[in-house]
């Protein structure tokens, strides 16, 4: 049983975004709906929708236009602490 057993939806949800990144005009955007966020971990639409208002509501994402949303540097500092920490127990 590794580190995984201690990270929760929240860090799974951070993971996906941060892995379907995309390039566009230069900035990264994530350009999965919540739709395709919900079917992919197996939640809710519901479930994501509450996560995403959550997720910005502590500053770990943020959105810049309609439906299309960009992880925060607060995000990307979570989501290296723990491919860290996990590397080191591995």
């Amino acid at each position: 049983m590794g580190f995984e057993v201690f990270l929760n939806d929240y860090y799974d949800l951070l993971k996906l975004m941060h892995d379907n990144e995309a390039i566009v005009l230069d900035k990264k955007i994530i350009p999965l709906t919540q739709l395709e966020i919900a079917e992919s971990l197996n939640y809710s639409k519901m479930k994501v929708n509450s996560m995403f208002g959550v997720l910005q509501k502590e500053g770990f994402i943020e959105q810049q236009m309609r439906g299309k949303y960009v992880l925060t540097d607060k995000a990307e500092l979570i989501l290296k602490a723990v491919e860290s920490i996990n590397t080191k127990i591995g």
